[in-house]
Order: C-alpha cells, then structure tokens, then sequence
C-alpha cells in the first residue's frame, strides 16, 4: 500500500413515498471552489475519480473513498497522457486540513487498486482488473476501524455499462494507521436483489444500510457493534429477519450513489434524479426508513452544451464539512467517450457546491 502525500495550497476563487409533494427552493446554491480545487490535481498521483464518499474518522482526519482513479500523467496543457493501467478501480484520500494523503497499491510497476477481488490475486492478474472489480461504497467507524462497502462486479460484454453486479463485501482497515485487515463477503443481497452499500447510517445503537434494487432505494439495519450478522429488513411497515421480505422504503427513482444524514433530529435523502439526471434533489423524513416526503429541488448541474457525451451522477452529502454557508455535496463528471479524459483531464473529477441549511428544510 502506497501513501504519497500531497500539501495543497488551495486557490480559493472567493469559492421515498408515492404523491410526494415537489417544491422548489429560493435560497441560494453557491460552488465551493477551495473543494474543487482539492481534486483537480496535475501531479503524479490522484488526478481523476468518481464515487467520493466521505467518512469522517475519530481523530479529525477526513477518509474520500474513490472508485474508478486516473493517476498521474497530466500535461501542462491539461491533456492526459495514457497510462497502463488506464486507472484503478479504487483508491482512497485521506484529508487532514490541508494536507492529503493518496492511498493506493504501488507495485513499484504497476499501479493496483487498494481492494482487489480474491480471484484476481490468485490468478497473479491473469485476470484483469478489467475484467472483475471492487466500486466502494460508502463506510463507516466501527470498533475503532474503518469500514467500506465494495460491490463486486465483472465485465460481460464490450459496452460501457456491460458489467455485472456479483455481490457485496466490507472491507476493514485498522485506525488512525489505516492498514487493510479483513473482508467479509455478504449474501444478502444476492437473496433479494438489494444493491447494499450505496449509503449508511448510524443512528442511536443501529446501522443503517442502504441499496437499490430495480431503482428503488432498499434499507436494512444492524447493530453498530457488530455489523457482520443478525441484519433485518424494513418490509414497508416493520423489520424481517428474511432479506427476502426486504421492500422499498420510497416511491423514488434515484442515482445509484445517495446519501442519508441526520440533522437535528431530522432525516435527509439526498440523490440526484434517475436516468443521469442533472437534477439534485433532498427529501426529509422523521425517521430513516420511510415517509420520505417534499422533494425540493437543490440544484441543476451544469452540463457541457458543447460537448453533449458530458454527463454528472451520483450526488451525495459531506456533513461535517457544514459551514455559514450550508452542507458541502459533491457530485461526479464523466464522459461517455473515453478519449475526452485524454483531450481533458479536468472532465473527470468531483464538483462541489454548498446547500444552504434552510433549504435542506423547505
């Protein structure tokens, strides 16, 4: 595992039920460009990702937990240089104020994942990250160790979405030294369909876990202390021992990657709209499993109007980087043509933005 540390001297530019009802707010949106200029890097490592989860660690230290990750080998005139492998799969970046610190695996060669599938290690990468890979989900502290949610997936056929999703694993790393220790591999999801990880909760003595299946956001629960056993279900109206029992818990078609955050005793599902929508929206509940309720548009993402093969996905919320003016969200920049990367190496990087409190509340 590499660690290469980055000090940044930021230029800051003065940066789920049916029937819900939709309203949209007056306050103000406003870009965060210090965040923006965190992740927008030209040196020899992370220079590109997506996923940008965040969790917050007992010592301060914040972790970002990246899927896909270009490094290094960005030009002066901000082209990309290609690199082999193209990316990783994952990384993370750990953040303590103003110093970063870029987490991978460096061979020495080849630059590698930080979680890698079994199979792809015992096959000495005959089988390719390319071919079968951890995305991260979101994580959590637990018994004084990081958690992180990874979902398995393979490649089955040529196109850009041609993968498949094989299951879900929670990977451990160790505190404040964050050296990986153990993976657990979870079926439950394979039981009912539930794409478990993609946001979590800790609320009072539980877990929450959540996940889509078909498009609609799913949750289970656990205890915090032990997360690797006795899960229930929430089955519209209570909790199952039976994943198979599991139903939505909102009428919402929303982004593969969300968030759910508490604040003042209220609950906020924050998602971009389905389909790669640019729209972000938050819904709020008094509990964290159902009556979703106000759909309140936050925010639409700008978009390239030269350039209509730019797409923005999967945003979620980083509460403890909450200021004056409101709760820092981020969300993703992609392209469906690989060669934009290349011609633009700032395309593929998280975008920030600070909602004001008030409208998280309308």
């Amino acid at each position: 595992m590499t660690k290469n540390i980055i000090i940044i001297c930021a230029v800051v530019g003065l940066a789920l039920v049916s029937c819900v009802n939709e309203k949209k707010s007056k306050s103000s949106v406003v870009i965060d460009h210090e965040f923006n200029s965190y992740f927008h890097l030209k040196g020899n490592g992370f220079t590109g990702g997506d996923g940008t989860y965040s969790v917050l660690l007992p010592d301060g230290r914040t972790v970002w937990i990246f899927g896909d990750t270009f490094i290094g080998a960005v030009n002066e005139d901000n082209t990309r240089t290609k690199t082999d492998p193209i990316y990783i799969r994952n990384s993370l970046i750990i953040q303590d104020g103003k110093s970063f610190e870029f987490v991978y695996n460096d061979t020495g060669k080849v630059n590698r994942s930080l979680m890698i599938p079994p199979q792809v290690l015992e096959s000495n990468f005959k089988i390719t990250e390319y071919q079968e890979w951890y995305w991260p989900g979101d994580g959590f502290v637990s018994n004084n160790e990081l958690k992180i949610f990874a979902s398995e997936f393979n490649q089955v056929d040529t196109s850009m979405w041609g993968f498949k999703w094989n299951g879900t694993a929670l990977f451990s790393f160790s505190l404040p030294d964050l050296k990986r220790k153990d993976v657990e591999l979870f079926d439950y999801g394979l039981k009912n369909g539930v794409h478990y990880g993609h946001a979590v909760l800790e609320d009072d003595e539980f877990l929450y876990i959540y996940g889509l299946c078909e498009g609609k956001p799913h949750v289970a629960r656990v205890d915090i202390k032990d997360v690797s056993d006795n899960w229930e279900f929430f089955n519209g109206s209570s909790w199952s021992k039976n994943p198979e029992d599991s139903k939505p818990m909102a009428d919402i078609h929303g982004s593969e990657q969300f968030s759910i955050l508490k604040m003042k005793n209220k609950y906020y599902y924050v998602t971009q709209d389905g389909g790669l929508s640019p729209e972000i929206y938050v819904y709020n509940s008094k509990v964290p499993y159902s009556g979703w309720s106000i759909r309140t548009l936050l925010y639409t993402t700008p978009l390239d109007s030269l350039n209509k093969d730019i797409f923005t996905y999967n945003a979620v919320a980083h509460p403890q980087f909450v200021d004056e003016r409101g709760i820092l969200v981020s969300y993703n920049t992609n392209s469906f043509t690989l060669s934009d990367h290349y011609r633009d190496a700032g395309i593929y990087r998280p975008r920030f933005i600070r909602v004001p409190l008030d409208r998280m509340n309308e």
